[in-house]
């Protein structure tokens, strides 16, 4: 596909929006999980506590100059910080790819941005900071009015998303006298549902415990552990994700195989 100078420009800023969201988000990764501020202090190497000046922060480039050390003491830089930065290149270039330029593509590059944090904060730490769900949901509901998408279906989704699971956690609590889902399960469904939708909202949950069960029988080898305690937040972003992305072609291809 051969772009014209306009498109170019536009998916080049993207980028640059995505690699400055990625960088924000490295800070927010780690901050958020400790009850830190994500405003103060500055930046600063963990091994030496120097400050990170702002040429050394610089997201992507920086990395690469510093080859992955610290500029005062040479301690390694976690690749996970680049890795991060280009994630949100990622989501941004995906999100306008698939959606246009437009509050569509914001909207939806937004979303992945937030669930590539959700995913990895929960993976590491098992927690979902309602910080980031609260911040969602608000960004999907409003955005709803000026993306396109249908506002009732937004608040819709969010009630279904997260009244559905807080109802399934109660039930399984009744029943089997332990949390099933928790808060930040209950958070991370209401934002999904006020970007994707009552629909969505489903599609995220099935998703998200197939991807779970297979991953429960990967680590206990064929078998789930009961009571093994899984990142399931991790699963929901990955499943919301695919369903932003790909939703309207599975729900096509399987309807086609009931049919």
């Amino acid at each position: 596909m051969v772009l014209t100078h306009e498109p170019a420009l536009f998916y080049a800023l993207a980028a640059l929006l995505g690699a400055c969201f990625g960088s924000f988000s490295n800070v927010l990764i780690h901050r958020l999980p400790r009850n830190l501020s994500i405003v103060r202090p500055r930046s600063a190497c963990p091994a030496c506590a120097r400050p990170v000046e702002w040429h050394e922060n610089i997201p992507v480039l920086s990395w690469l100059a510093l080859r992955g050390r610290c500029r005062g003491c040479a301690a390694p830089i976690a690749l996970r910080y680049l890795l991060v930065e280009l994630g949100g290149v990622a989501c941004a270039l995906v999100g306008v790819w698939s959606f246009g330029f437009g509050f569509a593509g914001l909207s939806a590059s937004l979303l992945l941005l937030l669930l590539l944090d959700i995913a990895l904060i929960d993976w590491e730490h098992m927690i979902i900071p309602h910080t980031l769900t609260i911040a969602g949901a608000v960004i999907g509901l409003g955005g709803s009015f000026l993306d396109g998408r249908d506002p009732a279906s937004a608040f819709l989704g969010a009630a279904v998303g997260a009244g559905g699971v807080l109802a399934v956690s109660w039930g399984y609590r009744l029943v089997r006298g332990v949390v099933g889902m928790g808060g930040g399960d209950v958070m991370l469904m209401g934002m999904v549902g006020s970007f994707l939708g009552p629909w969505g909202v489903l599609g995220t949950l099935f998703g998200g415990a197939l991807a779970g069960t297979a991953y429960a029988l990967l680590a206990g080898r064929g078998r789930v552990v009961g009571g093994a305690k899984l990142p399931f937040g991790t699963f929901l972003a990955a499943a919301a994700a695919v369903v932003l992305l790909f939703g309207p072609r599975l729900a096509a291809w399987y309807l086609g195989l009931a049919a």
